[in-house]
């Protein structure tokens, strides 16, 4: 079995050698498409930003409190994570609301549909922005996470990765804002419906957590993200990557070229009992 299959690699390699001259011809020809391609192509650019979950412990261990006090604020009927603040910050950093606000923001709807037929929505703007722009990367045992934006101008990647962050750390505030001054409000009302102490305590308590919650959203910018490393011009492009275009050019018109050959020998086998 093994002769067989040795004899019948020699005679397929002698078929081809026989018609070198077609094998390469069809190789060159998908060689200079290749050629074509990489140099008509597109180039583009990634550009990548790192952050980092900012801590809540630099005004006064809010999380800590905030999570002492979890079960007195549900009973309150307060939206209270016993993790600390802004606890969904991953999920929101890869949710399509984020992606949909960024889009809508800088009016990227245009640049990012093109002159894609059926595509000229916003909806298909955020979605075509999601499968072929962004990109994100969580590395759990270092804590970060890595956001790539793909682009044909570098300068616009680095810009769209950084704005991006700086997006998703307003959103957050504002929600945080949100959130925390209608529980203010709530805690100071029940305030007054209520002559228990202990209980007057525990809300006074939960009010200066609040409280703290809106100091920490007004003074820090970088409220819900931490930028380790921000995204910058990238100088080199992603793709395309040409040499290996031409390389894969090449090898595929010499396997095509190849099976050609055979095929070619084969049917001249078949014709020639046929002639006689």
């Amino acid at each position: 079995m093994e002769k067989d299959s040795e004899i019948n690699f020699v005679v397929l390699f002698w078929i081809v050698w026989n018609q070198k001259y077609l094998v390469l011809v069809v190789s060159l020809l998908f060689g200079v498409l290749a050629t074509i391609y990489a140099l008509t192509a597109t180039p583009m650019y990634r550009a990548q930003i790192v952050v980092t979950e900012a801590t809540d412990t630099g005004i006064g261990g809010v999380g800590g409190l905030m999570g002492q006090l979890g079960g007195l604020a549900s009973l309150a009927g307060l939206n209270v994570n016993s993790n600390g603040p802004n606890a969904e910050r991953p999920a929101f950093l890869a949710s399509r609301g984020l992606v949909d606000a960024f889009v809508k923001k800088y009016d990227l709807g245009p640049l990012i549909n093109g002159n894609i037929k059926g595509m000229n929505s916003i909806w298909g703007a955020v979605e075509r922005f999601r499968r072929t722009v962004i990109d994100l990367h969580e590395e759990k045992l270092k804590g970060t996470t890595t956001i790539t934006i793909e682009w044909r101008d570098p300068v616009i990647a680095a810009r769209w990765a950084n704005d991006f962050v700086a997006l998703a750390n307003e959103m957050m505030r504002e929600r945080a804002l949100q959130e925390s001054t209608r529980n203010i409000e709530y805690l100071k009302k029940q305030l007054l419906q209520t002559n228990v102490v202990e209980i007057q305590q525990a809300t006074y308590r939960l009010i200066e957590a609040e409280t703290k919650n809106l100091m920490l959203a007004h003074g820090r910018v970088e409220y819900a993200f931490t930028i380790v490393d921000p995204a910058v011009p990238p100088e080199m492009r992603f793709s395309p990557r040409r040499t290996l275009i031409v390389i894969s050019g090449l090898f595929i018109g010499g396997f095509l070229g190849s099976l050609v050959a055979w095929a070619r020998a084969a049917i001249r086998r078949h014709r020639i009992p046929a002639t006689n």
